[in-house]
């Protein structure tokens, strides 16, 4: 078992090429499970059964289950590869009852709460930063790893490096074109480097962008909303889908590997969808009568 651990996160980092913090947390579900079967630790993959995960998840009941899922999932990619690679022959995995996922509705701000936010801008580097986020849907890493060699200005691209090093592309909107000429020319036209700076010239680091949002959010009276920087991402998907983008399009421009992700991440709640059907007409109306 401990070197099947040792041989799958070697695989994810290498071949899978999953991230860091993937990787991370994979580990740490792994050693968990690990830690249970301490009476034998060189115990053969192939023989650990659905009642032995069973058991380790009846002494983990003080995890939440959100965390018992993504340690079943985690055994689970391992299984996966073992039977690839014929370390094991089936995956006990797919007989365990799992913890029932309680779906909750994420909020993000509407339009004119994103405006109240531009408007708490300081200087163009924040108002370039906050249109990124609200309308190209980044991710805070994605955003903080942008260089000037990843824009494009006059094809209107930026080139995005997302999780576990895959690249795509995202199209710059009406509304963020002009802010980053205007910060490209207040850098002076530079050809390489960070796109977003910080006061001492190099790149922005998160703890300031945490920072700015808060200033943001508390400026325009937000402190209450629950809003996150991720919160923006939401945002932009939404009003691209709104704008008359398919979701099949919302889901390559965030990045989502599957349709599925996208179509939960676009939750709406009652209230959006009650703002949306007031211009549904069903024509159900009775015909005009005739003379």
């Amino acid at each position: 078992m401990t070197e099947a651990i040792s041989l799958y996160l070697d695989y994810l980092q290498k071949v899978a090429r999953r991230s860091p913090r993937t990787i991370a947390a994979y580990r740490l579900d792994l050693a968990r499970f690990a830690r249970f079967l301490d009476s034998d630790p060189q115990r053969p993959l192939a023989t650990i059964d659905t009642p032995t995960v069973e058991n380790w998840i009846a002494t983990v009941h003080h995890l939440s289950d959100a965390t018992v899922r993504r340690a079943l999932n985690s055994l689970s990619g391992l299984f996966k590869w073992a039977i690839r690679f014929g370390h094991a022959s089936s995956n006990p995995i797919d007989l365990v009852h799992r913890p029932k996922k309680r779906r909750r509705i994420a909020t993000c701000p509407s339009p004119q709460e994103v405006q109240t936010m531009l408007d708490a801008t300081r200087n163009l580097t924040e108002r370039a930063v906050l249109l990124t986020l609200a309308t190209s849907g980044l991710r805070r890493a994605e955003l903080l790893g942008l260089t000037w060699n990843d824009a494009d200005l006059p094809n209107r691209r930026l080139r995005i490096h997302g999780k576990g090093d895959k690249q795509r592309e995202v199209l710059i909107f009406d509304d963020l074109l002009p802010a980053i000429y205007a910060l490209h020319a207040e850098q002076h036209f530079p050809h390489t480097g960070p796109l977003f700076r910080g006061r001492q010239g190099g790149s922005l680091c998160l703890s300031t962008l945490n920072r700015w949002f808060r200033h943001w959010t508390e400026a325009a009276c937000l402190t209450d909303s629950h809003y996150t920087l991720h919160s923006l991402r939401r945002f932009a998907a939404k009003r691209w889908l709104e704008s008359g983008l398919n979701i099949r399009q919302v889901q390559i421009l965030l990045g989502h590997e599957q349709l599925q992700t996208t179509i939960l991440y676009l939750n709406y709640d009652l209230d959006e969808i009650q703002r949306a059907a007031v211009a549904v007409d069903f024509c159900l109306r009775p015909p005009a009568a005739t003379t």
